[in-house]
């Protein structure tokens, strides 16, 4: 029988690492009773790091769609609340400041409604031109760019040879009134007792679109070709309230109709209104010739302007960047026959909208990932159609004046304002704010579902994720114990053992 000496280190080389294991253990676990975390790294985690990997990968991915729908939401909430700012604007316009007797005469040749919209145009502007974080809301897929010009330059131009929308306005004005000055139509008395109206086949002026009479004195032919033209027989005298009406197409697709009335003679009322009977039918006819003329004269200085403003308008805010807006070619205006193009317009015409003008959908030039394969475009842009509708209106307002004292200065605001009050009714299959209000709401909607669904699921992944990282105070204090009583038991048996000799062993 051979007894193992035991002196110093003796026990030490026999078992050498069960003390400094214990004791690591015991710090080991002083350190997850202070962190509440099982362990330092996944190694640590034994098996459970594959569970502890997965979960951490979920949650880290929910975390970042999360981050993502909440820089969205801001975005959404403040286009949002523009584009509502925006339609009330176009609401408060069309029903308070375009009233049929809004028209107050002042001497800077603009009413209060128009001063007002002036305003709306450019609170208008500045909503367009939001930014939050250094990105353009309405810029489309730059956001990085300034999307709108402002008033000033859009209005007037920049002041280096680039033409603003007033501009473009006289322009079309020019054009449509023609050197003749009836609008381009032009009146002939090829026989006694015959008067005639001719249109031209150019796209500028008024068009004939039809003439009726109430009586068969007054004998009326209507040629619908290109160009068209009207011819009126005065074949026997007419009866004083018999009438001959003409109706008119202007520039911008609108008609009006021209009613000339027959009076007895000597009766006072404007040539404009109707015609006096005369002594024979040519006379008759060289009145009613003379009374058509002067009612031509009279839309040429209010419906004409209008319609002229309101076709110069579209035109100029149809212009993009990659298509610039088109312009009478001239000058002389007057005179043009060729129909509007952009030829050349980009280099002196301010282009209004330098944003993205793609013909894509303006949602989907900005979107958010909100979960796996969901997608919300969150995108919009200032040259969408129901801001250039509004705008447009807006601008034609501002920049119309009316003479004060003028007889046809009333007519002529009162055409610019029902058709104003039309446009910004947003009739037909148009854009309209309320579609883009929607659509935004509808994102909106899709961000806050995703994002209470991705709190609950993250939730629920963070408490399973607790129970494999994460460790309970009494958990931890039971294991601490039962080391502690490990360790006390180890050291009073390695004591014990430490004092054995021979002689006690013996």
């Amino acid at each position: 029988m051979t007894i193992t000496a035991y002196g110093t280190g003796a026990y030490r080389a026999a078992r050498p690492n069960e003390f400094v294991s214990t004791r690591a253990q015991f710090d080991d676990l002083q350190r997850q009773l202070s962190t509440k975390e099982r362990a330092v790294s996944y190694g640590d985690l034994g098996i459970d790091r594959r569970v502890s990997l997965d979960l951490n990968g979920k949650i880290a991915q929910i975390d970042s769609w999360l981050g993502g729908i909440a820089l969205s939401d801001v975005n959404l909430k403040l286009a949002s609340q523009g584009v509502e700012n925006f339609s009330k604007l176009v609401s408060e316009t069309r029903g308070n400041t375009l009233a049929t007797n809004g028209y107050v005469e002042s001497a800077s040749g603009r009413s209060p409604s128009q001063l007002l919209a002036e305003e709306s145009f450019k609170q208008t502007l500045d909503m367009l031109n939001t930014s939050v974080n250094g990105r353009y809301l309405f810029s489309g897929r730059t956001s990085d760019v300034k999307p709108v010009a402002s008033f000033d330059e859009i209005m007037n131009g920049d002041g280096a040879g680039k033409a603003g929308l007033k501009d473009l306005i006289t322009e079309r004005q020019e054009a449509d009134l023609g050197t003749g000055g009836l609008g381009r139509l032009t009146t002939d008395s090829p026989g006694p007792t015959t008067v005639t109206v001719a249109d031209e086949p150019y796209d500028y002026g008024f068009k004939l679109a039809g003439a009726t009479s109430s009586t068969a004195a007054l004998a009326v032919t209507y040629n619908s070709g290109t160009p068209a033209d009207i011819a009126v027989d005065v074949t026997a005298q007419p009866q004083p309230g018999d009438t001959l009406r003409l109706k008119l197409t202007l520039p911008d697709g609108t008609q009006e109709e021209i009613t000339l009335t027959a009076r007895a003679a000597g009766t006072g009322a404007s040539d404009a209104d109707g015609f006096e009977i005369g002594a024979t039918p040519a006379d008759t006819a060289t009145a009613l010739k003379t009374a058509l003329e002067k009612a031509i004269e009279r839309e040429t200085k209010t419906s004409l302007p209008a319609a002229s403003a309101q076709r110069a308008a579209e035109d100029f805010f149809a212009g993009s960047l990659n298509d610039p807006p088109k312009r009478v070619p001239g000058p002389n205006f007057a005179s043009a026959t060729a129909p509007p193009d952009n030829a050349g317009s980009a280099a002196t015409t301010v282009i209004w909208y330098r944003g993205d003008d793609g013909t894509d959908s303006a949602r989907g030039t900005a979107s958010v990932q909100i979960g796996q394969g969901q997608i919300v475009g969150t995108g919009a842009r200032a040259n969408e159609e129901a801001f250039r509708t509004g705008l447009a209106q807006f601008a034609i307002m501002a920049a119309a004046t009316f003479q004060p004292g003028d007889e046809t200065s009333q007519a002529a605001y009162k055409a610019m304002a029902s058709r104003v009050s039309d446009q910004l009714g947003y009739a037909g299959t148009g854009q309209k704010p309320m579609e883009i209000i929607t659509e935004f709401g509808s994102a909106q909607a899709a961000l806050a579902s995703a994002k209470a669904r991705h709190q609950d699921t993250k939730s629920y992944l963070a408490t399973t994720l607790s129970g494999v990282e994460n460790v309970t105070t009494e958990e931890v204090a039971a294991q601490i114990l039962t080391l502690q009583t490990q360790l006390q038991a180890s050291y009073q048996v390695t004591s014990m053992l430490s004092k054995l000799s021979l002689t006690n062993y013996l």
